[in-house]
Order: C-alpha cells, then structure tokens, then sequence
C-alpha cells in the first residue's frame, strides 16, 4: 500500500521529504499526499516515531521508541501492495468476520489508507455486498456491521480466498492451521466410501472446508438443532467431515455448515460409473464437429482415434450429468480461457452444438473441462511434428567443445532424433549425412533442401524454448533464431496504442474492435465476434489483465491493440486497467498462442503492470515485455 512505501521513503531518507516529492514519486493529488501525512502524524505516538514538519523543508521521521517501531516495521514488512478491487474485497471480508460495529477510522488504521480513501471504498464495498446477498447496515455513532445468512457470508468469503487476495489469504493462514490433516481425512473418506472426485474438485472441496473451518474459528456458532440424515454415502462423509472438524479446532458447527458441507460434497463427489452412456449419434455428431473444426482452423483433430475416444467418453458422461442439473466447478478456467484461447472457442462453439442438439446448458467451467481434451491433442500433435526430424545437423566454427554443447542442448529438445557435429569446413560430410534439420552458427557456402536454422555459438533456456515453438508447426522454413524474438513485438502497432478515461468496459471493447474492423487489418464482422466472446465470458484475468480476442479468427493482417486506463473500470466484479485485443489471421492460431502466452507472462507480474501504467506510453509497454525474457529494445 502507498503508506507503507511512504514510511519506507521516510526511512531511506537523509533528510527531509517534501510534499512535491511525493507527488511526483506516485502520481497523485496534493489533497491525497496531505491526507496520507496528516494519518501518518496522527499515529505517529502509538507507533514510536514522530513525524515533524518544517517549513520550506519538509517532513522528517525520527523514532522515538524502538520496541514499538521494531513492532511496526514488521507489520510493514507483512504488509500487502492491494489493488483498488483487492482492497474492497478486504475489506469486504474484514466486515463480513467482525463481530462488533465497525468505524471507517478503525477500517483507515488497519487498512493503512486514509479516511478519505475508505470513505470512497465504502460505496463499492456496499455494492460488492450487496451483489452477494450481503447488507451493509451503517449506524450513527456505532458505525458499519454487515447483515445477511452465515451461508451467504461463507460464500463470499470463499470468493475472495480463490481469487488468492494476498490481504485474506494471509488472515486465513494466521487462524486455520495444519488443515492438512483434515484433507487427508477428506479424500481418505471418499475413497473408504468408494466415491470419485477429480483434483479440480478435490481443491474446490478443500478451500469451502477451510473458509467453512475459519468462519467457525473467527466466528463461534450455536447448535440451534439436530441434525438428520437418510445415511447416504455422502451424507455420511458429510457427518464424520463435521466432526472431525469440531474436534479438531474445538469449534461447533451449526446446521448451516453442515447443509454447505453437504451441498459442497453432492456439488463435487461422485458415484464411481459403472455404465458408460455412448450413443451412434453422439459419435456421429461429434465426428462431424471435428470435421468442420480441423477445415476451419487446419487441425487434424477428427484424425486422433485417442483423443474422440476420450473427447466422446467426457461428454456423454457430462450430457448425462448435465441433464441431472449437476455440474462441476473448474478452478483452472482462467488460466485455460488464457493459456489455450482458441481451443476454448472451440470449446463454445462445441457447448453450443451440445446445448442445440441436446438441450443442455455448458457452464464455462464445464466448457474449460472440454478445452482440455483439445489442448491434450494439440500437445501431442505438437511432439509429433518434432519428432518428424529424424537426421539433424549441427554446423560451427569448428567440431570441438562448442560444437559439442550445442549438440547436447539439440538433443534435450530432439529426444528420438540422430543428432552430429560439424565443422563449417564438412560441407561435403553434412550433404553425405543427408539431414532433415541443420542448426548453423555461420552462413554455409551451400544451399540444402531443408530447414536451415541461424542460431548463435551459445544457446541459452530462451533460445531452446524459441526452436522448439518454432519447429511445433508444420509449415516451418529456414529462419534466424534471433529474428523470430521479435516477431511477438512486431504486432504491437503505436497508432493502435491508446491511454484512454473510458469507463465503460463492454463500450470500449466495442470502440477497439471497430476501429480494428474498419482499418487495413480488421475483416468484417470482426466487431461481432469480439462482443460474441466477451457476452459468453468476459476475457478480464488477472490483476487488472484484459484479452480480447473473436470467437473466430478473422482479419487482413495481424495486430494487438492497447488501450491503458486512466482510470481502472469495474465489470462483473473484476478490475480492469490494460486492454490487449488481438486480431489475427485465421490461419495463423500458433500465433495466438504465442502472444498470450507471453500476456500470461506479463499478467503474474504485478510491478511491470504497475509500471506500465505509471509510464503509459507505447515505448515502455515494450520495453516491459521485453524485459521478461532479458531482452531489450
């Protein structure tokens, strides 16, 4: 948070800080600066420093009492860098757990921001609530207390502690400890019961039951009645789970818990089948699927027998599921939605067919489920294609030591292949080895009918990452290893690059995707499939990262646009600050991949985005992603 860096200021100082030095170090507003001051003053005492003002010179910290600052600066040093959404989410949760009234002055010190800071975080706080069923009731001269079902509150906690809010994460570890034991008693009850759980569940089962076990730690239940039950397997578990969690913690859990445990474990628990249910059309309306896929987008999915017999065992499965009402969570979705962008399209598009042809509703989790039977064909296929080099050959300076480490790093990614060493003076033994690959240090005098590959004398963990996505495609000619580093960045156009006050995420999406359609690289209805993306999912993931992208590839030629916010906006519960939208050819998907891997990338890196945003300019953008993987302008 800004106090924390400011008291860290204060401490690497020599001297006096003056208010224009803040302003200027975090971009903000004298009145904000001023504030954040008049709170450090205010507190100054009960943490065992002063904090004195000079005119004309400034602000200057000294300690006053070193137990108390030694006491403070460890709570620095635990301290969370909170975006504006996390923050209400914490705060959200901080309200939700207390016991007693709350004060917005109570909520300033332990959140470490001004009062005016909180006062604004309230009205999305309220909101935030409310869109969980939650009431903010404010009292006059008590202050804030949230209304609303223990079982409500639960489920907005347990939110927030997927969404991995630092804040929150570390409340939770502070109070539950070693719930491990329980896990194992978990998945040891569901095998004793002979039941089934994927690991996907498996996680989704063991975060309810720690926020189930936390609220019950922070805030202690009554039993208001006994508990009945028909003693179905699950219902058993769900009882022993209760129990073991009671005597563990030394808590009691009501009956409200108990319902949330047993709705969580039918929710994610399974009878193991015995019967699968395949039917001719099925397979025929799947094969037909694929069929259409591989002509739209060039892939040989309706070819792998291994991967329809899989895809075809998941659905009927799922479609029998899906009939009952029943459907599971998926706690990777975000990263597939990210990681695996077109085969999530296609991933739609199959839910679509399912909901047409069979009246069943595809949640988006069940959808990721879905894209993961695709991703596991698309990476076998991609081995496949590497391991149709079978002679290569690696050319350098001389056949010596050199020679020899490159041929050890050729083999790491070419495992089944027959890799040898030359010297750039073998020409005629590299033509009488007959290779299919040849990986050159230096120009050669002769001409080969086979992909020549420039690569330096020393190759680095980057550069073997580069050769093998590069050779994972079918259609791959002759290339300069170094040229193709840029080829991500050459995307990026600057009269595509925008710093914007928008505040309305679904309007500027449009705004992005029309000016793509109307120029030189957007096709038409390339605005369509955008908004068609965004309606069934929004593209919005982590820290403030969103990834617009069509339903289905079209355009003239390949861009990323970028807008940066202002200002973040707030959709659907999530914070947007950067917006990437791609547009690329339809058959160039490996590109796709390409680029939001490297977003992936940028999104688990919160001081580039930070960064970035600060700076707000095209040149830095590029600068930033190019740093991550040790590159430069």
């Amino acid at each position: 948070m800004r106090l924390s860096s400011i008291l860290n200021d204060f401490i690497q100082a020599d001297g006096y800080l003056t208010i224009e030095f803040f302003i200027d170090k975090y971009d903000v507003s004298k009145r904000t600066i001023q504030s954040d001051l008049s709170y450090l003053t205010k507190i100054s005492n009960q943490r065992g420093y002063q904090l004195n003002f000079r005119r004309d010179y400034g602000y200057l910290l000294k300690i006053t009492d070193y137990d108390k600052w030694n006491q403070f600066v460890q709570t620095l040093q635990n301290d969370f860098n909170l975006n504006a959404s996390q923050r209400i989410q914490a705060i959200s949760c901080y309200l939700i757990i207390s016991k007693d009234y709350l004060t917005m002055e109570y909520l300033s010190e332990e959140f470490k921001v001004s009062l005016a800071s909180i006062k604004k975080d309230m009205k999305q706080v309220e909101i935030w609530l409310s869109n969980h069923n939650l009431i903010l009731e404010r009292k006059r001269h008590y202050g804030l207390i949230v209304n609303g079902t223990d079982s409500n509150k639960r489920k907005a906690l347990l939110e927030v502690y997927l969404c991995d809010n630092p804040y929150f994460e570390q409340y939770v570890k502070k109070t539950v400890h070693n719930f491990d034991k329980i896990s194992s008693f978990v998945i040891t009850q569901i095998e004793k019961e002979n039941l089934m759980i994927n690991y996907s569940e498996l996680k989704t089962v063991i975060s309810s039951l720690i926020i189930i076990s936390f609220y019950a730690l922070v805030k202690p239940q009554n039993m208001n009645s006994f508990i009945k039950t028909n003693g179905t397997s699950i219902e058993k578990i769900s009882i022993r789970i209760k129990e073991m969690i009671e005597a563990y913690y030394q808590v009691e859990l009501d009956e409200s818990s108990f319902e949330d445990i047993l709705e969580l474990l039918k929710n994610n628990v399974r009878v193991k089948e015995i019967t699968q249910i395949f039917t001719d059309q099925l397979q025929k309306d799947i094969e037909e699927f694929l069929i259409e896929t591989d002509q739209i987008h060039h892939t040989d999915f309706s070819k792998d027998e291994t991967f329809k017999k899989s895809l075809i065992k998941h659905v009927s499965l799922l479609i029998d599921r899906l009939s009952k009402k029943i459907s599971y969570k998926n706690s990777l979705i975000k990263e597939i939605c990210v990681r695996y962008p077109m085969l999530f399209n296609i991933s739609i598009r199959f839910s679509n067919m399912l909901k047409e042809k069979y009246n069943v509703e595809v949640t988006n989790d069940e959808a990721g489920f879905i894209a993961t039977h695709f991703a596991a064909h698309m990476e076998r296929e991609k081995q496949n294609k590497l391991e149709r080099f079978n002679r290569i050959a690696v050319i350098c300076s001389s056949g010596g030591g050199s020679a020899y480490l490159i041929k050890l790093q050729i083999e790491s990614i070419f495992k089944k292949a027959n890799v040898e060493a030359f010297s750039f003076t073998q020409m005629e033994e590299v033509e009488n080895y007959d290779p299919d690959l040849i990986f050159t240090i230096l120009p050669l005098q002769k001409e080969f009918s086979v992909p020549v590959i420039h690569i330096k004398e020393l190759l680095d963990e980057l550069d073997l990452i580069q050769i093998r996505q590069m050779l994972q495609y079918e259609n791959c000619d002759s290339f300069i290893l170094a040229d193709t580093k840029d080829t991500i960045y050459s995307l990026f156009r600057k009269e595509f690059f925008e710093y914007s006050d928008a505040n309305d995420y679904m309007k500027l999406i449009k705004e992005m995707a029309l000016k793509i359609e109307n120029s030189e690289y957007g096709q038409e209805h390339y605005a369509d499939y955008v908004l068609e993306r965004e309606q069934y999912m929004n593209t919005i993931y982590m820290n403030g990262i969103s990834i617009a992208h069509p339903i289905n590839l079209c355009s003239k030629k390949n861009l990323v646009s970028v807008t940066i916010l202002k200002n973040p906006i707030h959709y659907e519960n999530k914070e947007v600050r950067i917006v990437f939208m791609v547009c690329l050819r339809k058959e160039e998907d490996y590109i796709h991949k390409q680029i939001t891997e490297k977003l992936f990338q940028f999104m688990n890196h919160k001081n580039q985005i930070q960064k970035v945003i600060k700076q707000h300019t095209f040149e830095d953008l590029i600068v930033a992603l190019k740093e991550m993987d040790g590159g430069s302008v």
